[in-house]
């Protein structure tokens, strides 16, 4: 099991947390994400999901992403 934790630009709403969310939630191998709107940021807990996927995924929403790296990721 990985996690991944993203950088989220463009968020607006809890409809904009939503939509990432979903989005991210179908990807095939994504157990679980929590999007925190305040922090503009998404923890995605996965199975040999690639960050160019999750990246690719939250772009195709609408929002800027980009894998949060250090040692509060």
């Amino acid at each position: 099991m990985a996690k991944t934790s993203l950088k989220i630009e463009g968020m607006m709403c809890e409809g904009c947390v939503a939509n990432v969310k979903n989005r991210l939630e179908g990807l095939e191998g994504v157990t679980s994400v929590d999007v925190n709107l305040k922090k503009g940021t998404a923890v995605v807990n996965h199975d040999g999901v690639s960050d160019e996927t999750l990246i690719a995924t939250v772009v195709d929403a609408g929002f800027r992403a980009s894998v949060k790296r250090g040692l509060f990721s």
